[in-house]
Order: structure tokens, then C-alpha cells, then sequence
């Protein structure tokens, strides 16, 4: 990573450490539980100047009445689910303007000042079962008895999951207001980006990850939009039951569009354990549909368990990985990404497992720096895009006729004629076997050598097979050979002198110059959507970080520069001077139909 690229994330990190802090200043809300046997006595407290939540012990009865008759107490919030249910208590404050705001499944709540429905300040509809979450009190009277009546509606759980805030009228409007605009900001934005990646993927029709972006923007979009407070503002005659399903169901596809996003915007060595994370996501999703909305508090609990699981997981994935990239660079949008990951993970743990008096502004802000952040992946990915495709195009401008001319160099050509000549005097089978392997690797090099056209695996191996029996005549068996090759992938496509290079690398600059025992491993196996290629030699080796890789050429920066343009391919190299070198290539499984006879001359 450039030094240009830890100045940019720095500039982020302190950016969003700043929004934070000016976007939190004057929300605190005081966490002292303030009620005590059905009693608060506020007099004496902060509450003219601060939120204050009434947690504590309310008196309780499970029905629905005016006036609790009688001493039986329950903490508030309460989570248990109870059909109906009266908690009440007694508040004395000071002289001022007060607002309270009702928890957020104001659906269910029904607030009752001595025993008077209270008049709403901001209501979902007029009328109907969804009632007040935001209720001015009289400033004439600074004693009071208040009464939170909870009503069950079909299939749906009332336990009060949030406290129940008081506290100056001017505190409680500009809270209520910027939770309201940071869902309603949030959810604008998301449809920003949701745009931008649609039109972007119009325009490149081949790449998915534009596709995948817009699906991932659209499924945050739709399940902001249907939490309590917007949908019911926006779509007043929606059930409640039908909003919060689509908001999980949203929130678990948007998790799979993420992680075909992540596979698409950096080629990762652990898509497959992605992709298998997908699939439990797919069936919560049905799940969701399926089951009555009773059972739906433990079903959320545990389903949102898995998500941060995996994302968990994954943030862990993708720090080791960038450790793992240090000596070759950072790739910026996946560093940006992996940045976007731990804020969002954070924010979404405070959201679901750590209650806290402020945890809707903290989870709201974070979740702008979240967007944010992944807004910018955009213009980054299409510029590393853009620069890469036309490095691509450079380089195999410049050096597609080095490149074809350099495959058969003359001292090799001259050695092998040589061993052909002298076999001939000595061992005539030998030599025509010598020869006919010459004329398979020589053919293959003109055939494919200036040609965009895949081949199949089987083709490549076999002209490798003649290459190294080449080399063995040559150096007279002075290297092993070990093969692990999945023979069902022979009709696989794979760009033509993709791997040979790297097996010619290891044996002249690797094997060549070293002593004693030689080995050369080749191995290809089936992962399922893609392929493994890994080549490794137990020659001299080198040192990545201080031995300089050319842009152009034969070998290692050949094939590192071509596979950069192949989609879903990685390429890694580890080597150690001493040691030796492994290379380990993986690339898409496509099968070739109709595959030409590689011994057809015609």
C-alpha cells in the first residue's frame, strides 16, 4: 500500500471518528434506571436538561386497566411477551415542558395520563391501533400518574423492548427528529447507490458485480424502509407482521448479494466457504415466510446470531488476507471494503446484542459511514478497473511478439537437436521419442502462442509432458517429477501457455542452480467452480520483497500480468531463498464443448 492510499484511509477514519462525535453531541440519554416501586421522583435530577429513560420497577398487572390495583411490580423494558398488559407508576418533575416518547413498538402501546388517553404530537395515522410515540405533557401539572396500557395485536409478540424516554420538550423534538431523518438519510442514500450501480452495471453488461452491488443496495434500501418508524409514515395501511418480514427476509438476501459482491470485487481464497455461507441464508429467508409471527422473536434472535457470525468470520478473513497481501501491496477497494466490514459489524452488534440508552443514534451513524464508505468502493473499483484493463492492453501489445518468439529459445532448440543427433548413433527409439516430443511442444508454441483462443487442460499437460521428458533427456534425469492431476478436468479451459512458463521458470531458475536432490510438483484439482493449479520446486528460491519482478517478459510477471484479466482467477506466489518457490493459480471451471483433436495438423 502507498503511502498515498494510508493517507486516504487515515483521512477516513478520522472523518468518520469526527461525524460521529458532532453527530452524537447533545443526544446522550441518561441510563440511571429512575423508577423505584412504581415511583419517580425527578425533582431533584437532570431531567430539565437531559433525556432520561423510566427503567426500573413499574407496577404491573397482565390485563388491560385505568389504575394497577394492586402491589405487584415488573422491570421495565420487559422483553416476555404478554398478551395485554398495564404498567404504571407515579412521576414527580419539575417545573418545565416535558415530551414523552414511547417505546419503538408503539403499535402496541397505548399511554394514559391519570387515567386520560394522552393527545399524540406525532402519530403514524390518527386513528386506528397504532397509538402516539411521541406525547407533550401538561406543564401544569408536575405530578402525575402514567399508565403504559400494551395490547396484542394477531400473531404479534408486545413485550417493551425499549424504555420509555421523558424529558425537555425542545431535547425530545430534535431527538425524534434526527432518528427520524437518519432512517429516512439512510434510506435515501442506500437508493442513491442502488441507482449508481444499476446504471454502472447497464454499462457493463459482462461484469456482475455492478448487478450484485445494485441487488445489495436495493435489499438494504427495502429493509430500512420497512422498520417501524418510516414504513408506517410512508405506507400507513401496511401490517405490522408484513413489514417486519420483509425487513428480515431483505436484511438476509442482502447478505448474500454482499458476498457475491466481495467474491467479484477481490479474488479471495475462500469463496467456497462464502458461498456455503450463502445457503443458510437462502433457507432463513423461507423460514421467515413460513412460520407464524408468534415464534418470530427467537427466530430474528438466532438468525441475526448467524449473520454476525459470518460477517464475524469474514471481517477476520479479510484482515489475515490483507497481512497476508503486505508484501505485495494493498489492494485499496479491498482494503476500503474490509474498513466498511468492522464499521458495519459494530454497528449492527450494538443494534442487536448491546442495549444501550443511545443505540439507535450510534447504530444510525455508523450506518451513514457504512454507506459512505461503500459508496466509495464504486469509483475506485471502476478506476482500478479502467487502469488495469489498459495495463493488460499495453502489455500485450508490447510484448505479444517477445512473448511468442521467446518461447522457443535457440540454446534450447540447438541442446535438443544436439541429444536427438547423438541418440541416434546410440539409441534410435530414444531418439525418435525425443523427437516426437519436440514436434508436439514446438507445433503447440506456434499453434497457441498468438492466439486469444482458450485450450483445454488435457492439450496444455500434454505439451508440459513433452517439455519436462525434454529436459529429463537433457539434464539426464537430474530433477523428480510429481504429478497430482485430476484427470476429470482434462476438458477444462484454460488460456494457452498459462502454466508452462512457470513449470520452465521453476526448473532454469529454481532446480538449474541447485544442488543435490530436485523436485518439481505439479498438481490440479477440482474445487468445485474453479480450479487449482499449483506449481513448486524445492530449487534456490528468492526473496519477493527485495528481487525486483519485471512488467514485461517471459515467466512469473507474464502469466501474474495475464491472469489479472481472466475474471474469478487469482494468482499467488510464495518462495523463500533456500527453500524454493510455489506457485498456486486458480481460475472459473468451464467446460469446452466439441473439443478439437489437438493431433489434427489440418
Amino acid at each position: 500500500m502507498t503511502r498515498k492510499h494510508i493517507g486516504l484511509m487515515l483521512v477516513i477514519i478520522l472523518v468518520a471518528i469526527t461525524s460521529g462525535l458532532v453527530l452524537t453531541r447533545g443526544q446522550t440519554i441518561d441510563s440511571t434506571a429512575t423508577v423505584t416501586r412504581g415511583s419517580a421522583d425527578l425533582t431533584e435530577s437532570q431531567v430539565t436538561e437531559h433525556i432520561t429513560r423510566l427503567d426500573g420497577t413499574w407496577r404491573f398487572q397482565s390485563s388491560l386497566l385505568d389504575a394497577v390495583d394492586r402491589q405487584s411490580y415488573r422491570n421495565v423494558p420487559h422483553v416476555t411477551p404478554h398478551a395485554t398488559a398495564t404498567y404504571e407508576v407515579d412521576v414527580a418533575l419539575p417545573p418545565g415542558q416535558y415530551a414523552l416518547r414511547v417505546p419503538q413498538n408503539h403499535p402496541h402501546v397505548r399511554i394514559l395520563i391519570d387515567g386520560e388517553p394522552a393527545d399524540p404530537v406525532y402519530s403514524s395515522v390518527k386513528q386506528g391501533d397504532r397509538q402516539a410515540y411521541l406525547v407533550l405533557l401538561d406543564p401544569h401539572s408536575s405530578d402525575f400518574r402514567l399508565t403504559m396500557q400494551v395490547s396484542g395485536s394477531t400473531g404479534r409478540p408486545t413485550g417493551l423492548e425499549d424504555s420509555l424516554l421523558i424529558g425537555p420538550v425542545n431535547n425530545m423534538l430534535t431527538l425524534q427528529n434526527e432518528l427520524f431523518s437518519y432512517d429516512f438519510v439512510n434510506v435515501l442514500i442506500a437508493c442513491l447507490i442502488f441507482l449508481f450501480y444499476a446504471i454502472v452495471s447497464v454499462f457493463h453488461r459482462k461484469e456482475s458485480i455492478y448487478l450484485y452491488g445494485a441487488g445489495f443496495f436495493f435489499l438494504i434500501a427495502l429493509s430500512l424502509l420497512t422498520r417501524d418508524q418510516i414504513v408506517f409514515e410512508f405506507i400507513p395501511v401496511m401490517a405490522y407482521v408484513v413489514a417486519h418480514k420483509v425487513s428480515l427476509i431483505a436484511v438476509l438476501l442482502s447478505v448474500c448479494m454482499l458476498i457475491e459482491f466481495a467474491i467479484r470485487l477481490e479474488r479471495v481464497p475462500y469463496e467456497r466457504f462464502l458461498r456455503l455461507a450463502t445457503y443458510p441464508l437462502y433457507v432463513l429467508s423461507a423460514v421467515a415466510i413460513i412460520i407464524p409471527y408468534a415464534v418470530h422473536g427467537w427466530f430474528d434472535y438466532a438468525a441475526w446470531i448467524y449473520v454476525l457470525f459470518i460477517a464475524f468470520f469474514w471481517t477476520g478473513l479479510n484482515i489475515n488476507w490483507l497481512f497476508e497481501r503486505k508484501s505485495t501491496g494493498y489492494p485499496l477497494e479491498f482494503l476500503i471494503f474490509t474498513l466498511a466490514m468492522i464499521i458495519g459489524y459494530i454497528g449492527q452488534t450494538i443494534n442487536i446484542l448491546i442495549p444501550h440508552p443511545n443505540q439507535d443514534t450510534y447504530t444510525s451513524i455508523l450506518s451513514l459511514i457504512y454507506f459512505v464508505l461503500m459508496f466509495t468502493l464504486l469509483p475506485v473499483h471502476l478506476s482500478t478497473d479502467k487502469r488495469q484493463k489498459q495495463e493488460v492492453q499495453t502489455f500485450a501489445a508490447q510484448s505479444e511478439i517477445s512473448f511468442f518468439n521467446a518461447q522457443i529459445k535457440p540454446h534450447f532448440l540447438y541442446n535438443t537437436f544436439g541429444n536427438v543427433i547423438a541418440l541416434c548413433y546410440t539409441a534410435p527409439n530414444e531418439a525418435a521419442r525425443l523427437l516426437s516430443h519436440l514436434s508436439t511442444y514446438v507445433r503447440f508454441i506456434f499453434e497457441n502462442g498468438r492466439t486469444d483462443s482458450n485450450i483445454t487442460l488435457g492439450q496444455e499437460l500434454e505439451m508440459i509432458d513433452s517439455y519436462l521428458s525434454i529436459e529429463q533427456t537433457r539434464f539426464n534425469d537430474a530433477f523428480t517429477i510429481i504429478k497430482d492431476i485430476d484427470d476429470s478436468l482434462f476438458n477444462v479451459e484454460v488460456p494457452p501457455l498459462l502454466i508452462q512458463p512457470l513449470v520452465e521458470n521453476a526448473l532454469r531458475h529454481g532446480l538449474m542452480r541447485k544442488g543435490g536432490n530436485k523436485r518439481l510438483m505439479l498438481a490440479v484439482q477440482d474445487l468445485g467452480s474453479a480450479i487449482e493449479v499449483r506449481i513448486a520446486d524445492n530449487g534456490v528460491g528468492f526473496d519477493p520483497k527485495r528481487t525486483a519482478m519485471p512488467t514485461s517478459g517471459i515467466g512469473i510477471p507474464n502469466v501474474r500480468n495475464r491472469i489479472a484479466y481472466v475474471p474469478n482467477a487469482t494468482f499467488t506466489l510464495q518462495s523463500e531463498v533456500g527453500v524454493g518457490t510455489n506457485v498456486l493459480i486458480r481460475l472459473p471451471k468451464r467446460e469446452r464443448m466439441n473439443v478439437p483433436n489437438a493431433h489434427d495438423l489440418d
